[in-house]
């Protein structure tokens, strides 16, 4: 099977000279990360054989010159180029990417600006990607869709394929109350581009938990141990962080770089790698070593800190003001501290060669990475893996991904000055033997769960998702070849019954639980089923037998409210109590219910004549969340030898006596003729149990979950209706 991996840039960079164009491999942890994993395919336990890495090359390509780009980019790397005009990437790259979601991921709401026209041209950008994809997707292709850059993407495609689609984010994924302040359709949209995702990653738990939140309070969406239901599909959200190729980075040769530690065996180095970023804490990490310094000054002339920062978005204004703040503090720092024989601060504003960074890792004591927010950080995982010897002292700021892993390290708070100092001269102070110590539980940790395992573990999960779903859907798919079968089936039989819930099948849900009256449109479908000759129709209901007479009493229908305790049958037209119940539990259940109620504003109780329903649909999304789980066990715990019965409805509790068994009301019908064509429509839980007990020659349909007992699956109401339609018709 093949792996189309889509990123924004592609793992070589196209830029042009004199000569013509150039090619050289891009930097970045997302780019070293997966040619690692693509070079071990051949050598790992995985599915994927073959791949094909998609993503702009980094510069506008005039239209003439584009097929030579496809040409050289494919022979230097299996990547097919995505084009786009400067105008339309400077909107979304330096634009919507990188002044929106960018700051706003990292919880730097002073640097986000909304611009609508960079919102619409990401989504330009997005579509141009999910296009370029459809011209060269194949059957049994793999899509891996990488970070924040392509959110819209999954979505785009699952309107037009049924390939596995599988999205990790490679930046943090801020809580709810940051997230929240997206314009509303912006924040709605990018969920609903990654829910088109089989398979959602994220570097931390943390990470997948807020994104399960927002699902939940923006979509009104609950999850299952970290699967979301979804338009007729399962969503995994799950965790995997990233690791790296520890081996290259343990193993590597770095001469002629000299890593012998401490050359004059007097000065220490306390190492800072990091590109150019507000998110970094570079700014202050500086100021923590500029109070180190003040605070100890027998450390003077005896350690200097290496500083190594890599150039990035320079056309973004935040960052040029970064560049000017930091060139002035290190001048101040350097200028206050230095003397003829020693600089505190050795400052390099550049990208290193591999060789001469891993290097530097070996002969730094310390290194120090003070992200005041981060996805994972990469760098701290190489400097450890880099330790041969094991020596040296990781200082890791809480807010990384990376700090979940590696807890050995020293673990500070990036925005706290004076513990940055205090965590220098710790480290600089830590006995070697405990270096050690430290070192080989995280490089153990690492070896073991590399980026190999990390792609391969995201892969394989992806595979399972897409596995699960295409063989329960392929069972459950309700096929027009199906639905025209069962229309013959239906049109031929001598005695034919339909049994359907009104809620959620017949009409749409409502936040009103006395306000779902059938449309005229509905009641003709109706009249016409039950004219036809032969044909019974039953309408099964949680609802009181009041709103059903309100609602369809002048149609000769056969009906059941508050879930069989009462049934209408169409040749009496008149109601009878199925089981004589005792309703006295409702003086001890009712003082609960209201108690609950008053706990949560926009929630109501409807007591009927044997069952009582709280409904939460108008409150608080995340609220009725927390809160109906809490009354739902409370109601279990307190009922379990009252012979009542609490379950789940469409955002709601139930609450009835257990005697009232939906199956055996369903049977009574049965019973009542030898049917040869029964066809049973549903929608809840509840209804698992009838679709099991349905005799061989039944057709049941179940609205919504996948996985589901019922012979066949369709996607909501209005599918149901357009169905029932045809069936009226039929005939």
């Amino acid at each position: 099977m093949r792996l189309l991996i889509v990123s924004n840039r592609l793992p070589v960079v196209v830029s042009k000279n004199d000569k013509g164009y150039e090619l050289k491999k891009s930097a970045g942890g997302l780019v070293s990360g997966l040619t690692d994993y693509l070079h071990s395919l051949n050598k790992s336990d995985t599915v994927i054989d073959d791949f094909l890495w998609l993503g702009w090359p980094g510069m506008s390509i005039e239209s003439k010159d584009q097929d030579l780009i496809r040409m050289e980019v494919n022979k230097v790397f299996k990547a097919k180029p995505v084009f786009f005009s400067q105008t339309l990437m400077d909107k979304v790259y330096l634009g919507f990417c990188n002044k929106t979601l960018w700051p706003l991921f990292h919880y730097f709401l002073n640097y986000t600006t909304y611009d609508r026209d960079y919102w619409l041209q990401y989504k330009r950008h997005n579509k141009i990607f999910c296009d370029e994809i459809l011209k060269i997707i194949r059957p049994d292709d793999y899509i891996w869709v990488h970070d924040y850059h392509l959110m819209l993407l999954p979505a785009l495609l699952r309107e037009k394929i049924s390939n596995p689609i599988g999205f990790f984010l490679h930046i943090p994924f801020p809580t709810f109350e940051i997230y929240r302040t997206l314009q509303n359709d912006v924040r709605k949209e990018i969920l609903e581009g990654l829910m088109g995702s089989d398979l959602i990653g994220f570097h931390t738990h943390d990470y997948a938990q807020y994104f399960l939140r927002c699902v939940l309070r923006i979509l009104g969406l609950e999850n299952h141990i970290g699967e979301v239901e979804y338009n007729g599909r399962l969503v995994k959200v799950s965790t995997f962080p990233m690791g790296i190729d520890y081996e290259k980075f343990h193993a590597m040769n770095v001469a002629p770089f000299n890593d012998e530690k401490n050359q004059s065996n007097e000065e220490k180095i306390v190492l800072s790698v990091d590109r150019l970023d507000y998110s970094k804490g570079i700014i202050n990490r500086l100021l923590g070593f500029e109070l180190f310094l003040k605070k100890h000054p027998k450390w003077h002339n005896k350690v200097h800190m290496k500083m190594i920062v890599v150039p990035s978005r320079t056309g973004v204004p935040s960052y040029q003001r970064i560049k000017r703040k930091l060139d002035e503090l290190v001048g101040k720092i350097n200028g206050r501290y230095s003397n003829t024989n020693w600089t505190p601060i050795f400052y390099q504003y550049t990208s290193l060669p591999h060789k001469e960074l891993i290097s530097l890792y070996r002969r730094s004591n310390v290194s120090l990475l003070t992200p005041l927010r981060d996805g994972m950080n990469l760098v701290a995982k190489e400097y450890v893996a880099s330790l041969q010897d094991k020596k040296g002292v990781l200082i890791l700021s809480e807010f990384t991904g990376a700090a979940k892993e590696l807890n050995e390290s020293i673990v500070i708070n990036p925005y706290n000055i004076e513990e940055i100092a205090n965590a220098i001269e710790e480290a600089l102070n830590l006995p070697e033997p405990e270096q050690i110590r430290c070192n080989q539980a995280m490089q153990q940790r690492l070896q073991r769960y590399n980026v190999t395992f990390w792609a391969n573990d995201f892969v394989n999960q992806l595979h399972e998702m897409y596995r699960m779903s295409v063989s329960s859907l392929k069972k459950k798919k309700f096929t027009s070849q199906i639905q025209h079968d069962i229309l013959e089936r239906y049109r031929d039989a001598k005695h034919r019954i339909v049994v359907t819930n009104y809620d959620r099948v017949l009409v749409p849900f409502s936040g009103e639980f006395n306000s779902v009256e059938p449309t005229e449109f509905l009641k003709k479908i109706i009249a016409e089923i039950t004219g036809n000759e032969n044909t019974d129709l039953v309408i099964n209901s949680g609802r009181s037998r009041k709103y059903l007479d309100k609602w369809l009493g002048d149609l000769d229908i056969n009906m059941t409210a508050e879930h069989g305790t009462w049934v209408k049958d169409a040749d009496t037209n008149k109601w009878t109590l199925m089981k004589k119940v005792s309703t006295e539990w409702k003086e001890e259940i009712m003082p609960i219910l209201e108690m609950y109620n008053d706990r949560l504003p926009g929630a109501s109780i409807e007591e009927k004549e044997y069952s009582v329903a709280w409904h939460y649909i108008k409150a608080d999304v995340e609220q009725s969340s927390f809160i109906s789980k809490e009354l739902f066990d409370n109601l279990v715990s307190i009922t379990h030898n009252m012979n009542i019965r609490v379950e789940y409805g469409s955002q709601a509790i139930e609450i009835y006596h257990a005697g009232i068994d939906k199956s055996e009301i369903v049977k009574y019908f049965l019973d009542k003729k030898k049917y040869d064509f029964i066809f049973l429509i549903g929608n809840n839980w509840s209804d698992e149990e009838l679709y099991r007990i349905l005799p061989d020659h039944s057709y049941s349909v179940n609205i919504g979950n996948i996985y589901t007992d019922a012979n066949f699956m369709i996607k909501d109401h209005s599918e149901a209706l357009f169905f029932l339609k045809s069936m009226a018709e039929t005939i």
